[in-house]
């Protein structure tokens, strides 16, 4: 806890020396640290209850300190404070948690390295956490419940040679997480290769496998992953699945199963329409949900997003309706 308040202190400090501010590109204290944050609130309604969510607050640095090693530091609080409208119960929790906490060496386009607490290279969502940047306020199961969403460890990374436009990962970690508290799947154990493929006509198209521990029930899990998507200035298609094969203390394994398909329309740079479908089983604790959403997005600028969507699922007690609104700054 010292570590994150000391942390927090010195990217609030050093944000009061920095040059002429602009929304979204944060603040240049100097050539090595740029100091910037976002926010992320909610309105939530599932069946009678209605809830407002201040839900993601953080604060970041990042900056090169030579050409050849740059770094990235992210502190965030989820569920900074949540109300409920129909019981009237207010929560929250304002601890500051290591979302990202790394350092880039860069060696050649070929081979980079990447150490410290990162998220996981895995697809395209996995690969995007804030959601201002997203185009809608739901994540899909995939991208939350089957793989750790981070790393402490080595992300060894860069382009292919001889293999025009493609780029791989190789990471892993054999240890805990660096904070714990702030990991979806706490592992002590993580490994996996990730490929992607730029291709003819805004497409690109790539996968992953990977092989994980949990830290409590050492549960082990393998995986296989796929992923492509289509992007002009006008429409978006992406499309990601996922298989896993997870081994239990008790001897047994299961598999479990999920994916979505994701399109988006663009009639201009500030409106967009988004739809959704999804599929998630889970053999081992026998939970299966089809979900289909339709949302709009708004940037009045591109730094701040409002959305709305409505989810409808297979299981009719988990229909939502869902705004965000969100600011990158």
């Amino acid at each position: 806890m010292r570590f994150h308040k000391l942390a927090l202190s010195i990217i609030l400090a050093a944000s009061l020396q920095a040059e002429p501010y602009t929304l979204g590109q944060g603040y240049q204290v100097n050539d090595m640290v740029n100091v910037g944050g976002y926010f992320s609130s909610e309105f939530a309604k599932k069946g009678a209850q209605e809830t407002i969510t201040l839900d993601d607050v953080a604060v970041m640095a990042y900056g090169d300190i030579d050409p050849m090693l740059s770094y990235m530091a992210e502190l965030e609080a989820v569920g900074f404070y949540s109300h409920n409208m129909t019981t009237g119960v207010e929560t929250g929790d304002r601890k500051f948690h290591i979302e990202r906490l790394y350092g880039d060496l860069w060696l050649s386009d070929a081979y980079n390295i990447r150490f410290g607490k990162q998220i996981t290279p895995v697809g395209y969502w996995n690969k995007e956490p804030i959601n201002v940047l997203r185009d809608s306020s739901s994540n899909p199961l995939y991208s939350v419940l089957l793989f750790p969403k981070f790393l402490t460890g080595i992300d060894i990374n860069g382009f292919i040679p001889g293999a025009e436009g493609a780029k791989y990962h190789l990471f892993g970690q054999n240890n805990r997480d660096l904070d714990p508290g702030y990991i979806n799947i706490p592992n002590t154990h993580f490994f996996g290769l990730s490929v992607e493929k730029e291709l003819p006509s805004d497409w690109t198209a790539g996968g992953s496998i990977g092989d994980y521990i949990t830290a409590v029930g050492n549960q082990h899990t393998r995986y296989v992953q796929v992923n492509a998507k289509y992007d002009d200035a006008t429409w978006q298609m992406m499309a990601e699945g996922l298989v896993a094969k997870s081994e239990y203390d008790d001897t047994s394994s299961d598999n479990t199963l999920s994916g979505y398909v994701q399109g988006m329309y663009r009639y201009n740079p500030q409106h967009a329409v988004i739809t959704r479908v999804e599929h998630f089983t889970d053999h081992h604790r026998q939970y299966e949900d089809n979900i289909a959403v339709v949302g709009y997005s708004y940037r009045p600028l591109y730094p701040v997003s409002l959305k709305g969507e409505y989810q409808w699922h297979s299981l009719e007690h988990e229909n939502r309706i869902l705004f965000s609104f969100s600011v990158l700054f």
